[in-house]
């Protein structure tokens, strides 16, 4: 079983580790939707390449750092009740 290494942290790590997060989330929705809006301007210009499935492959990464933030966020509110 998968150990919560976020049980460890103390509560004001988890707030700042929380808003780190957020923080990477904004960033990375930024650049993706940036890819996705420059391979469709690029595919219908150019046509589609192999460069233009970057923005389908890093999708999934969205998940991740999601799955992450709603850990930390239910540790900090399970302290915090």
């Amino acid at each position: 079983m998968k150990e919560n290494t976020y049980a460890k942290m103390s509560l004001e790590q988890l707030k700042s580790q929380a808003k780190t997060v957020k923080t990477l989330m904004s960033v990375f929705c930024g650049i993706l939707l940036v890819l996705v809006f420059t391979a469709i301007f690029l595919g219908i210009r150019q046509g589609f390449y192999g460069i233009s499935f970057i923005p389908v492959a890093l999708f999934p990464m969205f998940f991740v750092i999601l799955h992450n933030l709603n850990s930390i966020q239910k540790e900090i509110k399970s302290r915090q009740s």
